[in-house]
C-alpha cells in the first residue's frame, strides 16, 4: 500500500500511481557537486480531495492571498512556494522532502496533476532562491567606528560579533609599522552567515563542523573599495563653542566624518570621495562681547576652494549681542580634493560661538564613506552581490561537505565531511539481493574522470595574486591532482566563489598580513579597489610597540593586532585554507603546514575514486522497502566479499517492490 501525504493531508492516488525516485548523497560522475534524492513525473488524479488540498488550482480564474504562516495547502496554497511531501509503502516511511505540481491536464473534463518530490537539500537551495547575502539580518547592533571597538573585537573570536582584522587597503601606512584605523574594517564570522542563512529558510541543520574552533576563526572581512555605508548624509559636525579674539575661521566638532578630512585644528574640511551633488545647511550661533561701532557687521561666509558660495550678516546695534546666522546652499557638486570651511568677517575684539549645525546632505541617498567616530551599520559592510546558495556551495566544496536529509524531523537537513562520515560506518550484505541475470558492469574510476582534478580560487587582480598569477600561470593557493591516467587530457574543476589572499611582510617590520590593493605610477602608488570575497582566519598575534592613526594623529599604542589571513598563525601555522602550498610566499616563514584544505579534506577521497583498483560496480537489484527506509549513505555494502559505497540508486519503484539500478564505489582503504 502506498500513501503520499502533502502538508500532512493524505492525497488520493490511483493503483497506476508509481513514484521512481533516484537517490544519491555524492555522485562521482557530477564531481564536486552535492545531491539529493528527486523523483520521475508523478500523476496524481484531480479527485475532490486532491482538488482542495491544491487550492482548485486547476481553475485559471482562481485566485489566493498567500500567508507562509500557516499550511502551503488549501485556499493558502501556491505553487511557486514548496510544501512537504511523505511517502508511505507498507507503513514503512520511503521518502520525506518536498513536493511540486509540474502541469495540470486537463482531459475531457478528467483533472491530473503532474508533479514531483526532491529531498530537503533541494527543498533547502529552493528556499535560498536568489537570497543575497545583503538580505540577510546579521542581528549585530551598529558600531561606533574607533580605536576601542576595533581593539577590543581582538580579544573575542568565537565565531560571533564583530572582528576588525589588519588588512592593508592601500594608502595605509609608508612604513608599514603603524597602521590608519581604515585598515581595519568589520569582518563578520562564517558562522553567523550560515546560522542566519538556515535561519531565514525555515529549515535547521545538525551541522557539527560548526561547533569547531575552525570555524569560530573564519571570517569575511569588508571588500569594497572603502568603508561604505548607505545613507544621504555624508558629513555632521558642530560649531565648537569657542571664544574667539579676531575674525577666523569657525572651528567643528565633528561626528560624522565621512569622506572628509578635517586639517589639525578642524576649521577645514577636505573631501575624498567621488563626485557628488549635495545640499549644506549651517546654523551658527553666539555672543558678539566687543566690535568696532562704525564697522558694526558681523559676516559669516560659507568658503568652498576660496570661493564664497553663501553668506549670511548681521548688523550689531548693541554689545554683547547674541546672534544666529543660517546659511543654505543647494546642488552643489562636490569633487575630489574640494576644500570647504566657514569664514568669519568683521571688526571683532572678542566673540564666542556657543552652537549649531553643520551638515552636508547627498541629494540622492548613496554610499557614504565611514569616518572616525561615524556609526557603522554592520548590514551595509556586507560584501554585496553574492548569492547565499554560492556562499553556501563554497564552504561545502571547500570542505568536502555531505548533505543529507534527517528522516526524522522535517527541514532538517545533516552536515558532516566526507573524511568523518563514514568513521562509525557498518555493513550489511546485498548479495543475494543482485539481478545475476541482468549484467552486471564494473568501470575503472579513471574512466569516468579527467587526467587532472583542479581546486581553484576565484582570480582576482589585486598586485600580489596578479604577481603570482604572472609567474605560476596560476592563482596563489590553488591545487592540481594528477590521477596520472594517460587515456585523458580534460581537467576537472572545483571551484569556490572566494579568492585567494596572500600574506605579506614587509623587510624590517614585524606585522604578517594579507594587503588587498593595486600598484600604478610604476609600482610606487597604492590604489584601493573592490576585490573579489574572500574568506580567512583570525587571530590576535603579539608583536613589537606600534602605533594606531588617524591621518598624523595617534590614537593609541599597541603590542599586538588582529590577525586575518589564510594561516590559522602565521609564524606557527598547523591549519592552511589554501587548497595546497604556494609555489611563492610573500613573506619568510620559519615553518609551513601541509595541513591545507586538499589534504585535510580531499585526499582520501580523491585516492579512493582514482586509484588504480578502484571499480564502479553498476548492477540490478530487488531492493525492497526495508532498505530505503530510512536509507543511510554511510552504511557500507557488501557484494560477493567485496565492500563498496552506494553512490546513486537509480528510479527505485516506491510504489511497488521491483528491481532498479544501483551504483556502488569499491572501497580500497577504510582509512588513508
Amino acid at each position: 500500500m502506498i500513501e503520499l501525504f502533502v502538508e500532512n493531508q493524505k492525497v488520493d492516488v490511483d493503483q497506476s500511481f508509481s513514484t521512481l525516485l533516484t537517490m544519491a548523497i555524492d555522485d562521482i560522475k557530477d564531481f564536486g557537486a552535492k545531491n539529493t534524492t528527486f523523483s520521475k513525473t508523478i500523476i496524481i488524479p484531480g479527485t475532490k480531495n486532491n482538488n482542495v488540498i491544491f487550492g482548485n488550482i486547476f481553475n485559471i480564474n482562481a485566485a489566493n492571498d498567500y500567508n507562509p504562516a500557516i499550511s502551503n495547502s488549501g485556499i493558502n496554497f501556491n505553487a511557486a512556494i514548496s510544501a512537504q511531501a511523505v511517502i508511505f509503502a507498507d507503513n514503512l516511511q520511503v521518502f520525506k522532502g518536498i513536493f511540486r505540481i509540474l502541469e495540470i491536464v486537463v482531459i475531457d473534463g478528467f483533472i491530473e496533476f503532474e508533479c514531483a518530490v526532491f529531498g530537503e537539500l533541494g527543498g533547502f537551495v529552493s528556499a535560498l532562491g536568489n537570497n543575497k547575502l545583503e538580505a540577510l539580518d546579521m542581528g549585530i547592533a551598529n558600531q561606533t567606528y574607533n580605536e576601542t571597538t576595533i581593539a577590543n573585537s581582538w580579544n573575542s573570536i568565537a565565531g560571533s560579533g564583530v572582528y576588525y582584522p589588519l588588512i592593508d587597503y592601500g594608502q595605509s601606512s609608508t612604513a608599514k609599522v603603524d597602521f590608519d584605523f581604515k585598515t581595519f574594517r568589520p569582518a563578520l564570522y562564517v558562522k553567523q552567515y550560515l546560522t542566519k542563512m538556515v535561519e531565514a529558510s525555515g529549515y535547521t541543520w545538525e551541522f557539527p563542523l560548526l561547533a569547531t574552533s575552525l570555524f569560530d576563526r573564519l571570517i569575511i572581512p569588508n571588500n569594497a573599495q572603502k568603508l561604505y555605508t548607505n545613507n544621504t548624509t555624508a558629513f555632521v559636525a558642530a560649531p565648537t563653542a569657542y571664544n574667539y579674539t579676531s575674525a577666523d575661521n569657525v572651528k567643528m566638532t565633528i561626528s560624522q566624518t565621512g569622506s572628509f578630512t578635517a586639517n589639525g585644528t578642524n576649521d577645514q574640511f577636505t573631501y575624498g570621495g567621488a563626485s557628488v551633488v549635495v545640499n549644506i545647511v549651517l546654523y551658527v550661533s553666539g555672543q558678539i562681547n566687543t566690535i568696532d561701532p562704525v564697522l558694526n557687521t558681523f559676516t559669516l561666509n560659507f568658503i568652498k576652494n576660496s570661493t564664497i558660495i553663501s553668506t549670511a550678516s548681521v548688523a550689531v546695534t548693541s554689545t554683547p549681542y547674541a546672534f544666529s546666522l543660517t546659511l543654505d546652499v543647494s546642488n552643489i557638486t562636490l569633487n575630489t580634493s574640494d576644500v570647504l570651511y566657514v569664514d568669519a568677517v568683521a571688526n571683532v575684539g572678542d566673540y564666542d560661538v556657543t552652537g549649531g549645525l553643520f551638515e552636508i546632505m547627498l541629494q540622492t541617498p548613496g554610499q557614504v564613506e565611514v569616518g572616525y567616530g561615524d556609526t557603522i551599520v554592520l548590514n551595509d559592510t556586507i560584501p554585496k552581490g553574492i548569492l547565499q546558495k554560492d556562499f553556501f556551495s563554497s564552504i561545502c566544496k571547500m570542505f568536502n561537505l555531505y548533505v543529507f536529509e534527517d528522516y526524522e524531523f522535517n527541514k532538517k537537513l545533516k552536515v558532516q565531511p566526507f573524511v568523518t562520515y563514514y568513521e562509525d560506518a557498518t555493513a550489511v550484505d546485498w548479495s543475494l539481493k543482485v539481478d545475476r541475470s541482468a549484467p552486471m558492469r564494473m568501470k575503472p574510476m579513471s574512466e569516468l574522470n579527467s587526467r587532472y582534478y583542479q581546486y581553484k580560487y576565484r582570480s582576482d587582480n589585486d598586485y600580489y595574486n596578479d604577481n603570482y598569477r604572472k609567474k605560476f600561470n596560476d592563482d596563489y593557493g590553488n591545487f592540481i591532482y594528477d590521477s596520472e591516467y594517460e587515456f585523458a587530457k580534460d581537467t576537472t574543476a572545483v571551484d569556490i566563489i572566494f579568492a585567494s589572499s596572500p600574506l605579506v611582510k614587509l623587510t624590517g617590520t614585524d606585522k604578517i598580513y594579507t594587503a588587498i590593493y593595486k600598484l600604478s605610477n610604476e609600482n610606487t602608488k597604492e590604489d584601493k579597489m573592490d576585490s573579489v570575497i574572500r574568506i580567512m582566519q583570525a587571530k590576535k598575534l603579539t608583536v613589537g610597540s606600534w602605533a594606531l592613526k588617524n591621518g598624523g594623529t595617534t590614537l593609541a599604542s599597541y603590542t599586538a593586532y588582529g590577525y586575518a589571513g589564510h594561516l590559522n598563525d602565521p609564524t606557527n601555522p598547523t591549519f592552511d585554507i589554501n587548497m595546497g602550498v604556494p609555489f611563492e610566499l610573500y613573506y619568510e616563514p620559519t615553518l609551513y603546514t601541509s595541513a591545507n584544505l586538499f589534504n585535510t579534506y580531499w585526499s582520501s577521497y580523491l585516492a579512493e575514486i582514482t586509484d588504480k583498483d578502484s571499480r564502479l560496480l553498476t548492477c540490478t537489484m530487488k531492493l525492497n522497502f526495508k532498505d530505503v527506509y530510512q536509507l543511510d549513505f554511510s552504511k557500507l555494502i557488501w557484494i560477493d566479499g567485496v565492500l563498496y559505497r552506494i553512490n546513486k540508486i537509480e528510479d527505485f519503484n516506491a510504489s511497488n517492490e521491483d528491481v532498479c539500478k544501483v551504483q556502488l564505489l569499491k572501497i580500497i582503504n577504510r582509512i588513508y
